[in-house]
């Protein structure tokens, strides 16, 4: 499968208009759920923004807006962007004390162990666009570094999953930054990371060609299996359910029935 990468601006506004959007985050959601997917990429139900999404946005805020290259980490400056950050992302305190606290454990954990490096970052919350068949690949990277020949891509997580190490490689959200930034540099090598900010775990992997190779055949197929999907059927992981808006809200019947069942157990 020849599977060409091309810039937006390289199209004609025929081509433009043929186009279908996706991101990361849509394929995601799909393959955690395809229903869940139905509710909110087709008919658009409102979406919610839950506590640890928003802890996960203050946290991301914060290092975008204090990292800088030429410049030492400040503990201080990290605790008052923080509790600054908590005040505009959420003013209607939805984030629990217990997850505030964490997100100050994360940040000075981060001070610990970077408060010695030497940042060369050529780029944060990195917006790209590609056109890989006739799909718009659309996202942001958290940063992205320089050193030497090499271009390092840092996604923070601030959940306590990760990936296990093994299946770093095939991850695909890494596998689509590191087609994006390839693209964008394509003289460079490019290394891309997970960087655990509970743990503080880095698990990254070096993209070859023939792994980019594949990361486009595997977009690509994604891509189509939902665009080939006319069920959209609940996912059989029922944990899911348990912290999905539209199970909650009713929308989705399965998932209500499933919440149903869940907390009459309890009792």
């Amino acid at each position: 499968m020849n599977l060409k990468v091309k810039d937006y601006n390289e199209l004609s506004d025929l081509e433009k208009l043929s186009l279908i959007d996706f991101s990361y985050s849509r394929i995601d959601t799909y393959n955690s759920c395809p229903a869940k997917y139905f509710y909110s990429y087709i008919l658009k139900e409102p979406r919610s923004t839950n506590s640890a999404a928003l802890l996960g946005n203050i946290v991301h805020s914060v290092l975008e807006n204090t990292l800088e290259n030429e410049k030492e980490l400040n503990l201080e400056e990290l605790q008052n962007e923080y509790n600054n950050n908590i005040i505009s992302w959420d003013p209607d305190k939805i984030v629990s004390n217990e997850l505030i606290s964490v997100g100050k454990i994360i940040l000075d954990n981060f001070y610990d162990e970077n408060q010695d490096t030497k940042f060369n970052i050529i780029d944060k919350e990195m917006e790209f666009d590609f056109i890989i068949g006739s799909y718009r690949i659309r996202g942001f990277i958290d940063r992205v570094d320089l050193f030497g020949n090499r271009i390092y891509i840092i996604d923070y997580k601030t959940g306590k999953w990760e990936v296990a190490l093994k299946d770093v490689a095939t991850n695909l959200q890494l596998g689509i930054y590191a087609l994006a930034i390839s693209n964008v540099f394509p003289d460079k090598e490019v290394y891309a990371e997970l960087y655990y900010l509970r743990s503080g775990k880095k698990k990254g992997h070096f993209f070859t060609d023939e792994d980019i190779s594949v990361v486009k055949e595997r977009l690509v197929k994604n891509i189509q299996k939902i665009i080939n999907d006319n069920n959209f059927t609940p996912t059989t992981n029922t944990r899911i359910c348990s912290y999905c808006e539209h199970a909650q809200s009713g929308i989705c019947g399965v998932g209500k029935f499933r919440l149903r069942n869940s907390k009459a157990a309890r009792y």
